[in-house]
């Protein structure tokens, strides 16, 4: 698979959730120290932050144009279009910025940058997504 330059949209703050209670992911359009609000079928709906994990948007588009948030997991390809593994999208704050975080055998950290053919895969919090079957691991 070849390579394609997307247009990354400008940047502007995004989340999603995890509810643990619901195992669902949602769009989050707001949240403080107590809840975490998010619009679901037309209604607003209230969830008590500590049975979720916020995660943020990085910025950043994968190859099928769809949202890179902390705790996806992504496939990474080579120049030649292989997959080289899989990575957890992880935020440094000591460096500040995001950074992949390697799962799979070699694959090492590396940090995020919109020069990379990446491919978003899953999300740590799906029970069903198993790196051990990954073809590559």
């Amino acid at each position: 698979m070849e390579f394609k330059y997307i247009n990354q949209p400008h940047y502007s703050y995004r989340f999603r959730a995890h509810n643990y209670s619901t195992g669902r992911t949602f769009t989050v359009s707001g949240f403080d120290n107590d809840c975490v609000f998010a619009e679901i079928d037309g209604e607003t709906a209230v969830f008590d932050r500590e049975d979720c994990a916020i995660d943020q948007w990085t910025g950043l588009l994968d190859q099928k144009e769809q949202m890179v948030f902390t705790n996806d997991i992504v496939e990474l390809r080579n120049t030649a279009g292989c997959p080289v593994g899989l990575f957890i999208v992880r935020y440094n704050s000591r460096e500040g910025r995001h950074i992949l975080d390697g799962v799979t055998r070699g694959a090492n950290m590396s940090r995020l940058t919109i020069h990379q053919d990446i491919y978003v895969v899953g999300n740590t919090y799906e029970q069903h997504f198993n790196v051990g079957g990954y073809a590559h691991a």
